[in-house]
């Protein structure tokens, strides 16, 4: 059930690839669908063949794998661009079809015109574009990386920037390179636990969990962790979802109740937040902005009071497990206060700005009935 559940984040970038041109193409969609993916996996080829000129692959070394952020995309080893990979590759083949899914070709070649065309220029467009990645890639990651080591070196603002960063850069794919350093890197810290030199925040709350002579866990480690989440996790989303359930229109409620309900769920047992905050990115850019913001001032919060409760997701359950079973030094009792308030700010937030601004969050479209079927407004 797990590898089922996890079916939606493991390809994520694949279903980007292909929803982006379907969704754009004002004709012809299933074209458009069918050359983003044909697009998606030519590009990452094309990775692949730079890789393999380069004498990077093939090869079986850890080491030099993650130094190039090589991974298995589609089955092919190429560099993990994540889904602003995907959204590149997705928005180039929609402009694509829209330029050429009509082109007309010479008698000798019209076979392959109209429609046919379109995965083909894909195909050659993408491969060029596969070629060019290598070269930019290091840019961002190199960014990213030295957004980090300024992370871990500003003292209590340091959790809040990397809060924003993280909620900032997950609609692109690209937060694990930013949480990847801070958990697993010098840039998230470094300590001496049970004799060992161990570095990332992750790595030493986990050293000092299993070592028998520790007591209690480093703040210094845990601010960059579950702590920081939770306030917006277990109180700032559910408030963002009350508030677009008392924004919809009283006849469309029940409609979106499942849908609220399990995207709370999947937040608030699983950690997991994409179902909620998808359903306000869209259409409310600067709700996300805020929502990231929020997101980031409690990880601040939590590690100016003190909490000390470790791990990764944010959910109740690490709330239980890593807060109130290891008694009050996590300073666990904290956490509700924190997320009581971070629900009535989303709450009142959100309330104001669908309402003040029309949004149209789930349930707010009306469905009107005219002579020729029903349309929404």
């Amino acid at each position: 059930m797990s590898k089922v559940g996890s079916f939606a984040f493991s390809f994520l970038p694949v279903m980007f690839c292909i929803a982006i041109p379907l969704g754009l193409a004002r004709e012809n969609k299933g074209v458009a669908a069918f050359a983003g993916f044909v697009g998606y996996a030519v590009m990452n080829l094309a990775v692949n063949f730079w890789l393999t000129a380069k004498g990077i692959l093939p090869t079986t070394d850890a080491a030099v794998l993650k130094a190039n952020n090589v991974q298995n995309i589609l089955g092919i080893p190429s560099i993990d661009t994540g889904i602003l990979g995907a959204v590149i590759a997705g928005i180039i083949v929609w402009m694509l079809h829209e330029r050429f899914h009509t082109i007309r070709l010479p008698d000798a070649l019209a076979f392959f015109g109209g429609t046919r065309f379109v995965p083909i220029v894909s195909a050659v467009v993408m491969g060029l574009v596969g070629l060019v990645i290598p070269l930019v890639w290091p840019v961002f990651a190199m960014g990213i990386s030295g957004l980090g080591h300024i992370i871990n070196s500003a003292g209590d603002f340091g959790p809040m920037i990397f809060g924003t960063g993280e909620r900032l850069l997950l609609p692109f794919g690209l937060h694990h390179i930013l949480v990847a350093l801070i958990r697993f890197t010098e840039a998230g810290g470094t300590q001496e636990v049970c004799g060992h030199t161990v570095s990332g925040a992750l790595t030493i709350f986990q050293a000092q969990l299993s070592c028998p002579t520790t007591h209690g866990f480093s703040e210094s480690a845990t601010r960059f962790l579950s702590q920081g989440k939770m306030p917006a996790f277990l109180g700032g989303l559910p408030g963002a979802a009350l508030a677009m359930y008392h924004c919809a229109r009283p006849e469309n409620r029940p409609k979106i109740k499942g849908l609220l309900i399990s995207g709370l769920i999947a937040c608030v047992v699983g950690g997991t937040t994409e179902p909620l905050e998808f359903l306000f990115l869209f259409v409310a850019p600067v709700l996300y902005v805020i929502h990231a913001l929020l997101t980031g001032l409690g990880f601040t919060i939590m590690a100016i009071l003190g909490v000390t409760i470790g791990n990764t997701d944010g959910n109740i359950i690490d709330f239980v497990v890593f807060g109130i079973l290891h008694g009050l030094s996590t300073k666990w009792y904290l956490v509700p206060v924190v997320a009581a308030i971070w629900f009535a700010v989303y709450y009142l937030i959100f309330r104001f700005a669908i309402t003040r601004f029309n949004l149209k969050t789930p349930g707010r479209e009306a469905e009107i009935a005219y002579p020729g079927g029903i349309r929404r407004h």
